[in-house]
C-alpha cells in the first residue's frame, strides 16, 4: 500500500497559522506602524496605476521610491473589495508564504521533513514574525523574506545539477522578491544565498569522498572551481534582475539621492540604556531563541553549514543597533543612520528557525530525548519542555497584546467627517495639515483628493523644510522636542508658501501654537477633531508641476512586477502538473543528501548550554530585579516623587493622589477639585521631558527632595524646581500634601456684556463660487512705525501695527530683506511675536525674526526692507480683557500682577514687551508667556527678566515699503488718519531705569483654551 506523502506537521503549521494570526490581524493591523501607510500606496494604484507621480504628500512625491508588487497587488485586489480587503488577503497570502517558506528552508539546511515540519509549527509562534505582521505591519518585508525562502531550494537544485528549470524557477522567486522589497534581495544575496553557494560546494565536495574530515580546503576550491560556471551564471541573471525589474527605482534613486537629515529609530539605540529600545528590537524579536544560541551556533559551525553560522553570527551582531561599535564599522556611517536595523535581528531569527525545528525534534522524540531523560529524569525533562513551550507561545500572545496595552496609536478616528468637511465648498483646493493622528494620517490621505504637505514616508520628502530636521512627521512633531515644534512652526509661520489653509487637530498639545501663529478655531466635527483655519490663503493652482519620468519608466513600473508574479505561478503550476504525472522513483529525485544530526549530544555543549541557561537566567533575574527596584513606586523617596510626575505628566489623577500622604486629610474629591481649577501652559499643555530627583535629607521616616524637571510645551521650554517633603508610612512613601492658592474671586455671580460678530459665509446655498456681495471688505490696518534692525550680524524687521477700522480684524506680518541692488534675499513672516487678532483701534508690536533662514549663511549687504501686512476680517478668538496691574521695576525683573475681570479663563497669558529709545521709538519686541492661566476675577503674578543683550543697531527706518493689503500704507495713512500725531502715546510706556532703553510697553495676548 502506497505511504501517505502528506506531511502533516506542515499542514498543522498552515492550519494554525491561518488560525492564530488570521483571527488576530483584524485587531491588529490597521493599528500597526506601516499598514496603513501600504494602503495609501495601494490607493494610489487603484486610481492611477501607471502615473508614478502623487500630489497628496509633501506637496508631490515619486512612488517610484518604493517597489511596489505589494501595493499594486492590494489595490488590484481593492477594486474587488476596497483597499482593507486587499490588505487583509494578501496578509494572509503573506502568513502562508512564510510558513511554507520555513518549511522549504529548513529542508535545505536540514534535508528533514519531520524537522522541517516542526520548524515550520514553531515558524507560527515565532516573536520575530509576530512582531513584524502585529507590530510593525511591514507587509512587504514579510512576503519579501518569504518568496526569497521559497527561492532558496530552486537555488540549491540548480547549482547542484545543473536542470534549467530550477534556475528560471530560482530566477522568477528571485524577481517577485525584488518588486515587493528591494532590501530583501539585496542583503538576502549577502546573508542568505552567497551562504547557500557555500553549502552548496561543501555538499558537492563531500559527495566526492567518504567522510566530512576528507573535505579540505583544496577539495572545496576545486569542486567551486567545478561549479564556477552555474554559480556565475546564476549571480549575473539575479543581478539583472535585480537592477532591471524596478529599473526607475534606480534611476529615480541616482537622480533623487537621499541627503536628508537622519532620522533616529529605536533600532539603532543602545539596548542598555534604552531599555524600551532593547525590549523591541532585540528581546521580543529574539525570544526564546536567546536561551539556545549556543546550539545554534554549535549546529551552524558545522562543516556543512559553516557559511550559514558566518552569516547568522553578522546578522546577530548586526541586530545589536548602537549597543556596540560594530555594526557601525561594518555598515558605515552613511548605512548605518539610513537603514532600520531590526531587520537584521529579523533575519538572524528566521535563519535560527531551522535549527529550532531540529532542536525541538531531537527533544521531543530524538537523541536529545534520551539523553535528557537519562541525565534529569523524565519528569524533569518533560517540566522542562513544557516550560519552553510555555514561554515560546506566552512570547508570541504578549507580542500580539503589546500594541493593546502599551497602545502606540492614537485611538481609532473616525475620517467621514474630515472627508466630508474636506469635500464640501471646496475645501479640497487648499492643503491641509492633520496632527495628532498617528499612521492614520495615511489613511486620511487614501480616503480624499485633498493634499497635505506632511506625509507618512520620510525616504520620500522633498520639501527643505522637512529633510533638514531629524522629524519623520510633522504630525509627530511634539515628540522630537524643540526640534520637531521648530519644524512645524515653519509651515504654520507662513502656510502661504504652501496654500496651507486648514488643520485638523487630534491632541490639544498643538492648539495654543496654533492660536498665537496666528491661526483660528473654525468649528468641532463630529469626531472631535479641531478644525483650524488661516484666513487669506491663496488655494492651490489649477495646474500643479511634477516631476515626470520617461513613458518606458511608467510602463516597466506598471508591467513588470505584476508579470513577475505571473511567471512565477506558471512555472511551479507547470512543475507541478509535470511531477504529477510521473513514477514515484523519477519525482524522488536527488535533492538533498544528507540527514540531521542525530548522534549523541556533546558532553562540552552540554555544559556550555547549561551555563548560558543559568547566565541568561541570572541576567534575567538581575533585570527584574533591577526593573522592581527603581519601577516599586513607594519603595524610596525618590521612587516615589518619580512615580507622582510620571501619574501627573499622563493625567493619571486617582494614582498621582495615591502618592500624597493619607494621614494629610486632602481626600480624592479635593485633590481633583484642585486639579480641575488649575489650568495653563504648564499644567495642561506640557510634557515631562526630564526630571532629575536629588535626596537633600532623609531618615528612616522622613525625607526632603528636590525635582528638577524640563516639560516641553508647544511655545517653549519650562524648566522648573519643586522642593517636596515625603514620609513613611507602613513601609511605603508618600509626598506631603501642598497647600493651594487662597485667591478668591469677589463675586459669585459676573456678568458681562460683550460684541460679537458672526460671519454667515455663502447666504444663498448653492454649489457655485461665492457671490460678490457675500465677500467682506478687508478691515483698514495702518502700520504705524517699521525698523530694519540688527543683533549680533542677525536681522531683524520690528514696528507696530494699529487696526484703524471699525471691524476686527486678523493681520499676518510679512518681511522681506532686499541688497543693494534690490533683489530679495529673505523673507520671513512674525509667527507669535504680535498680535493676529486686533479689536477696532487696537495697536499690536511685532518683530519678524530672519534666524531659520540665517542658519546655514549670514546675510550681507543687507540695505532695505519690505512689510506687506495682510488683514481679513475675524469673528473668533477676540478675548483681550486680560491687564497687567501693580508693575514694579527692580533691576533687571518686572513684577506685577495680570488681572482678569471676564467671564472666560485666560489659559495662556502671552505678554507682547515693546522697548523704546529716549526718542520713543520702538527699538526691539519681546514675547513670553505665563506658565499659570487667569482665572475669572483672579489675579495671577507674573516675573519678568527685563532685555539685557545686545542693544539692537537701526540699520533702516521708514514706512515707504510698507503696504496694506497690497495697497501703499501710506495711501491708507493719508486718507484714514490724516492729521495724526503722537499725542498720548507717552501716557501708555512705562519709563526704565538703568537699562539701554528708555520706556516699556505691555501688550496683552491670551489663549483661550475652552471657550464658552
Amino acid at each position: 500500500m502506497k505511504a501517505n506523502q502528506t506531511n502533516k506537521y506542515l499542514v498543522t503549521a498552515v492550519l494554525l497559522g491561518i488560525i492564530v494570526h488570521g483571527t488576530s490581524i483584524f485587531f491588529t493591523l490597521e493599528r500597526t506602524y506601516d499598514a496603513l501607510i501600504h494602503l495609501f500606496f495601494a490607493n494610489h494604484y487603484a486610481t492611477s496605476w501607471f502615473e508614478p507621480w502623487n500630489y497628496s504628500w509633501y506637496t508631490g512625491f515619486t512612488v517610484m521610491g518604493y517597489p511596489p508588487l505589494v501595493h499594486q497587488i492590494i489595490g488590484a485586489l481593492s477594486l474587488v473589495g476596497g483597499l482593507k480587503f486587499g490588505m487583509f488577503t494578501l496578509a494572509f497570502v503573506g502568513i502562508i508564504l512564510f510558513i511554507t517558506g520555513v518549511y522549504r528552508f529548513t529542508l535545505v539546511l536540514i534535508p528533514d521533513k519531520k524537522v522541517a515540519g516542526y520548524a515550520a509549527i514553531l515558524a507560527v509562534f515565532s516573536s520575530s514574525f509576530v512582531e513584524t505582521l502585529h507590530i510593525f505591519g511591514q507587509l512587504p518585508s514579510i512576503i519579501g523574506i518569504s518568496v526569497l525562502m521559497h527561492a532558496l531550494p530552486e537555488i540549491y537544485l540548480w547549482l547542484k545539477t545543473a536542470r534549467k528549470r530550477h534556475l528560471f524557477k530560482a530566477l522568477a522567486l528571485l524577481s517577485v522578491t525584488v518588486t515587493s522589497h528591494h532590501v530583501t534581495p539585496i542583503f538576502g544575496m549577502v546573508f542568505f544565498i552567497f551562504p547557500l553557494i557555500g553549502m552548496v560546494i561543501m555538499d558537492a565536495a563531500r559527495e566526492k569522498v567518504s567522510t566530512n574530515r576528507e573535505v579540505t580546503l583544496m577539495l572545496f576550491v576545486k569542486t567551486l572551481w567545478s561549479h564556477l560556471r552555474r554559480i556565475i551564471i546564476f549571480g549575473g541573471s539575479a543581478l539583472f534582475l535585480i537592477v532591471v525589474c524596478i529599473l526607475p527605482y534606480w534611476i529615480n534613486s541616482k537622480k533623487n539621492p537621499i541627503t536628508q537629515v537622519p532620522i533616529p529609530h529605536g533600532s539603532r539605540d543602545n539596548f542598555l540604556e534604552v531599555t524600551s529600545s532593547g525590549l523591541a528590537f532585540f528581546i521580543i524579536p529574539w525570544g526564546i531563541l536567546l536561551l539556545l544560541l549556543p546550539y545554534f551556533y554549535y549546529r551552524y559551525y558545522s562543516k556543512r553549514l559553516l557559511f550559514f553560522g558566518i552569516s547568522f553570527t553578522l546578522l546577530s551582531i548586526l541586530g545589536t543597533g548602537g549597543t556596540t561599535p560594530i555594526p557601525l564599522k561594518i555598515l558605515g556611517e552613511n548605512a548605518f543612520n539610513i537603514l532600520t536595523l531590526d531587520r537584521f535581528t529579523l533575519w538572524a531569527s528566521i535563519m535560527a528557525l531551522p535549527a529550532f525545528g531540529e532542536f525541538c525534534y531531537r527533544f521531543v522524540e530524538g537523541d536529545y530525548k534520551e539523553y535528557l531523560q537519562a541525565k534529569w529524569g523524565s519528569l524533569l525533562h518533560r517540566a522542562s519542555g513544557g516550560f519552553l513551550a510555555g514561554v515560546f507561545i506566552a512570547i508570541a500572545i504578549f507580542t500580539v497584546t503589546l500594541g493593546k496595552f502599551r497602545p502606540s496609536q492614537p485611538a481609532t478616528l473616525n475620517m467621514l467627517p474630515i472627508v466630508n468637511f474636506l469635500n464640501q465648498d471646496n475645501h479640497d483646493k487648499w492643503r491641509y495639515l492633520p496632527l495628532g493622528f498617528g499612521d492614520q494620517m495615511a489613511w486620511l490621505s487614501a480616503l480624499t483628493p485633498a493634499t497635505t504637505v506632511d506625509g507618512d514616508y520620510h525616504s520620500a520628502r522633498r520639501l527643505p523644510e522637512l529633510t533638514s530636521r531629524a522629524v519623520e512627521r510633522l504630525e509627530n512633531s511634539k515628540y522630537r522636542g524643540i526640534e520637531g515644534i521648530g519644524s512645524l512652526q515653519q509651515f504654520l509661520t507662513v502656510p502661504e508658501k504652501y496654500h496651507l489653509k486648514y488643520v485638523f487637530s487630534n491632541d490639544k498639545f498643538y492648539d495654543p501654537l496654533l492660536y498665537f501663529t496666528g491661526w483660528h478655531r473654525l468649528s468641532v466635527l463630529e469626531n472631535g477633531i479641531q478644525v483650524w483655519e488661516k484666513g487669506g490663503i491663496e488655494p492651490l493652482p489649477s495646474f500643479i508641476p511634477k516631476e515626470d519620468v520617461a513613458l518606458f519608466q511608467k510602463l516597466m513600473w506598471g508591467t513588470i512586477p505584476f508579470l513577475t508574479v505571473i511567471i512565477a505561478l506558471l512555472l511551479h503550476l507547470k512543475s507541478m502538473w509535470t511531477r504529477s504525472f510521473k513514477k514515484g522513483r523519477e519525482r524522488a529525485a536527488t535533492y538533498f543528501n544528507f540527514i540531521p544530526s542525530r548522534h549523541r549530544i556533546p558532553g562540552l555543549l552540554y555544559r556550555i548550554s547549561l551555563v548560558w541557561v543559568l547566565l541568561m537566567t541570572g541576567f534575567f533575574c538581575l533585570g527584574m530585579y533591577l526593573f522592581y527596584i527603581k519601577s516599586e513606586e513607594q519603595l524610596s523617596p525618590k521612587n516615589a516623587v518619580m512615580a507622582y510626575y510620571d501619574a501627573m505628566d499622563f493625567k493619571e489623577f486617582e494614582r498621582a493622589h495615591s502618592y500624597i500622604d493619607p494621614q494629610s486629610g486632602k481626600s480624592i474629591a479635593q485633590f481633583m477639585l484642585e486639579i480641575s481649577v488649575s489650568d495653563g501652559l504648564l499644567s495642561s499643555y506640557a510634557k515631562l521631558d526630564r526630571i532629575d530627583v536629588e535626596l537633600t535629607a532623609a531618615t528612616d521616616s522622613t525625607a526632603h527632595a528636590v525635582a528638577r524637571m524640563e516639560w516641553v510645551t508647544p511655545l517653549k521650554i519650562i524648566e522648573t524646581i519643586d522642593s517636596l517633603q515625603l514620609v513613611k508610612r507602613k513601609g511605603d512613601w508618600f509626598l506631603r500634601a501642598e497647600s493651594v492658592d487662597p485667591d478668591i474671586p469677589p463675586d459669585q455671580l459676573l456678568t458681562e456684556n460683550t460684541t460679537a460678530w458672526y460671519n454667515h459665509g455663502k447666504r444663498k446655498i448653492t454649489s457655485e463660487q461665492t457671490y460678490h456681495e457675500d465677500i467682506l471688505k478687508q478691515p483698514v490696518v495702518e502700520v504705524l512705525s517699521a525698523r530694519l534692525v540688527q543683533r549680533d550680524s542677525l536681522f531683524y524687521i520690528v514696528g507696530e501695527i494699529q487696526n484703524v477700522d471699525n471691524i476686527p480684524a486678523d493681520i499676518s506680518v510679512t518681511g522681506a530683506l532686499y541688497d543693494a541692488q534690490n533683489r530679495e534675499q529673505a523673507r520671513y513672516n512674525a509667527q507669535d511675536l504680535v498680535k493676529h487678532k486686533l479689536l477696532p483701534k487696537e495697536t499690536t508690536p511685532f518683530r519678524i525674526d530672519f534666524i531659520e533662514i540665517q542658519k546655514d549663511s549670514v546675510l550681507r549687504d543687507i540695505e532695505n526692507f519690505e512689510v506687506q501686512v495682510k488683514a481679513n476680517v475675524a469673528t473668533t478668538d477676540l478675548y483681550q480683557a486680560v491687564a497687567p496691574s501693580a508693575l514694579n521695576q527692580k533691576d533687571q525683573q518686572l513684577t506685577g500682577f495680570l488681572f482678569n475681570p471676564t467671564t472666560e479663563a485666560a489659559t495662556i497669558p502671552q505678554l507682547l514687551l515693546a522697548y523704546y529709545n529716549e526718542n520713543q521709538q520702538l527699538v526691539w519686541v519681546e514675547a513670553t508667556y505665563v506658565d499659570e492661566s487667569v482665572r475669572q476675577q483672579r489675579k495671577q503674578p507674573f516675573d519678568l527678566s527685563l532685555y539685557t543683550g545686545a542693544w539692537p543697531q537701526i540699520c533702516a527706518s521708514g514706512l515707504s515699503t510698507v503696504s496694506v493689503n497690497g495697497l501703499p500704507n501710506q495711501s491708507i495713512s493719508d486718507k484714514i488718519v490724516p492729521l495724526r500725531t503722537d499725542f498720548g502715546k507717552a501716557e501708555e510706556l512705562i519709563e526704565i531705569s538703568g537699562m539701554p532703553y528708555r520706556y516699556l510697553s505691555i501688550t496683552p495676548n491670551a489663549y483661550i483654551g475652552n471657550p464658552r
